[in-house]
C-alpha cells in the first residue's frame, strides 16, 4: 500500500510538471438520458459572480439563476446584545446554565429567515413539443450544457466565463419564448410553497417585483432589506428554427452591464459566436494551466470534475465560495444554513486545489475578501472576544458579519489561524512580493 501512494504521488507531481493537455478535461464529461427532476442534481454552470442550474419542473426546461453577491443582509437582533461576548458565556457554562445560551444565541439562527443568501429568478421554456429528451450532455471541458432531443432538437446553455451573464441557443426547435419566474417573495408569486412555512421565502417579507416586458425582452426588478434592489434581464431573438437569448442579473448600485445589456439587448449569431468563442479561450486557458494523469480513471474525472466546479464559482474579484456558490436553492425555500459562509472546510476546502493546480489568481478572491473585510473581524474580536487581533466569525455573511448558530462553532476562537494559511499558501506558491 505504501509503495502504490509513492507512485501515485510521484505520478502527480511528475505530470503537474509536465505541459498539460488543455483538451484533455473535455475527454470527461457527465452524460445523461434524462434532465435532473430537482434543483440540487441539476446541470451546473457558472463564472464565479452568476451562475445557473439546468433541469426539468413539472414537465418544463428550468434555468435557476443566481448571483453570488444577492444577499438580505439584516442584522442578528441577539448579534451585539449585552450578554454577547465569550466572558458571559463562559460564566453560563460555569455556573451549568448553558441552556440560556443556546436559546440566545443557537436557536435564533434557525428561527430567523435572515440574513441569508437569496435567489435571483428563474426562466423557463415549454419544451413539451420537442418530445421525448434523448440526452443531455456537460463538457466541463468548455463549461458547455448540450440538451439533445429525439426529435432532432437541441440546445446549448453556458455562462460566460469571462463576465456577465448566460447564452442559449435552440435548434431545429421552432419558436421558443422564455417564461421570467420570480421567486417565491410573496403570496402571489409561492405557487407550490406552504406561505407559512418555517424555511419560506416569504418570510424575507419582500414586496412583489415589478416584470416589464417588451417585444423579445423581458425585465424582473426586485426590492430587498435595506436598499438592496436587483434586476434580472433576459432577451431573445428567433429566426426559424434559430432561437437565441441571453440573460444577465445586476444589483442597482452595480447596473453598469445591465446598461450595456439593455443598449445591445438582440443577440444576433455573431454575439452568440463572439461570446462562445471568449467563453471558450478563457477555459482552454484554465485547463492549460494544469493537469494529471493517474493510472486510476474514476480519480482522473474527479480532479477534473472538482477543478471544474472550482472554475465555476472562483474569480479574484468575486466573493468567496459560500455553501452553494452560485448555486442557490431553486424550491421557494430559504438555501440551506442561509447559503452562509461556513468558514471552516466549507470554504478552506474550496480553495486548497487551486495552489498545486496552478491557479493562485482565482485563490486571490477568498485573500482579497478576508482583507477587504479585516476591519469588521478586528471589531467582532473586540466586542465578543473582549480583546485585540483579527479572528473571524465561523458563519458569516457576505459582509463578513457574525451569524450566529452552534456558537462553539460559529464564535470559534480558532478560525483564524486556519483562515490565515492561505495568505501563506498564496506566498508560497506565488512568491509574490507585493501581496507579502
Amino acid at each position: 500500500m505504501t509503495r502504490l501512494f509513492l507512485f501515485l504521488l510521484t505520478v502527480i507531481i511528475f505530470s503537474s510538471c509536465c505541459r498539460p493537455e488543455k483538451d484533455v478535461a473535455s475527454t470527461y464529461t457527465l452524460v445523461s438520458d434524462r434532465l435532473p427532476i430537482s434543483w440540487d442534481e441539476a446541470v451546473p454552470l457558472g463564472n464565479g459572480m452568476s451562475g445557473v442550474l439546468v433541469w426539468n419542473k413539472d414537465g418544463r426546461l428550468r434555468l435557476s439563476l443566481d448571483r453570488a453577491d444577492l444577499w438580505d443582509l439584516r442584522p442578528m437582533g441577539n448579534i451585539g446584545s449585552e450578554e454577547w461576548s465569550f466572558a458571559w458565556v463562559y460564566n453560563q457554562w460555569k455556573n451549568d446554565n448553558y441552556g440560556v445560551v443556546q436559546d440566545k444565541f443557537d436557536v435564533p439562527y434557525e428561527a430567523l429567515p435572515a440574513p441569508s443568501k437569496i435567489p435571483a429568478a428563474a426562466v423557463e421554456f415549454d419544451v413539451s413539443a420537442l418530445g421525448e429528451v434523448a440526452k443531455v450532455v456537460l463538457d466541463y471541458g468548455r463549461a458547455i450544457c448540450t440538451i439533445k432531443w429525439l426529435s432532432g432538437a437541441e440546445m446549448q446553455i453556458f455562462v460566460d466565463a469571462t463576465g456577465g451573464g448566460g447564452w442559449y441557443r435552440f435548434v431545429n426547435s421552432g419558436s421558443m419564448i422564455p417564461e421570467l419566474i420570480p421567486p417565491a417573495y410573496n403570496r402571489e408569486d409561492n405557487t407550490g410553497v406552504n406561505d407559512m412555512a418555517p424555511n419560506s421565502l416569504s418570510l424575507l417579507g419582500y414586496e412583489p417585483g415589478r416584470v416589464v416586458s417588451a417585444r423579445n425582452h423581458t425585465e424582473y426588478i426586485q426590492a430587498g432589506w435595506g436598499g438592496l434592489e436587483y434586476c434580472v434581464s433576459i432577451a431573445w431573438k428567433n429566426s426559424g428554427d434559430d432561437c437565441l437569448g441571453m440573460w444577465i442579473i445586476d444589483r442597482k448600485d452595480t447596473c453598469d452591464d445591465r446598461r450595456k445589456f439593455i443598449t445591445a439587448s438582440s443577440p444576433g449569431r455573431s454575439r452568440f459566436n463572439r461570446a462562445l468563442k471568449n467563453h471558450t479561450q478563457w477555459w482552454d486557458e484554465f485547463w492549460s494551466a494544469s493537469s494529471i494523469s493517474v493510472p486510476d480513471t474514476v480519480l482522473m474525472k474527479q480532479w477534473y470534475l472538482d477543478m471544474y466546479k472550482f472554475g465555476s464559482v472562483a474569480r479574484a474579484d468575486a466573493p468567496p465560495i459560500s455553501l452553494q456558490a452560485v448555486w442557490t436553492a431553486d424550491n421557494g425555500m430559504l438555501p440551506p444554513w442561509k447559503g452562509d459562509f461556513h468558514h471552516d472546510l466549507k470554504t478552506e476546502l474550496s480553495y486548497w486545489p487551486a495552489y498545486s493546480s496552478n491557479h493562485t489568481d482565482l485563490a486571490m478572491g477568498f485573500t482579497n475578501w478576508l482583507w477587504t473585510h479585516r476591519d469588521t473581524f478586528r471589531r467582532y474580536t473586540h466586542d465578543y472576544f473582549g480583546c485585540s487581533g483579527i479572528n473571524v466569525p465561523g458563519v458569516s455573511t457576505l459582509t463578513g458579519e457574525p451569524m450566529g448558530g452552534w456558537i462553539q462553532y460559529s464564535f470559534g476562537p480558532t478560525v483564524s489561524s486556519w483562515l490565515a494559511h492561505h495568505f501563506y499558501m498564496q506566498w508560497r506558491y506565488t512568491l509574490d512580493t507585493v501581496f507579502l
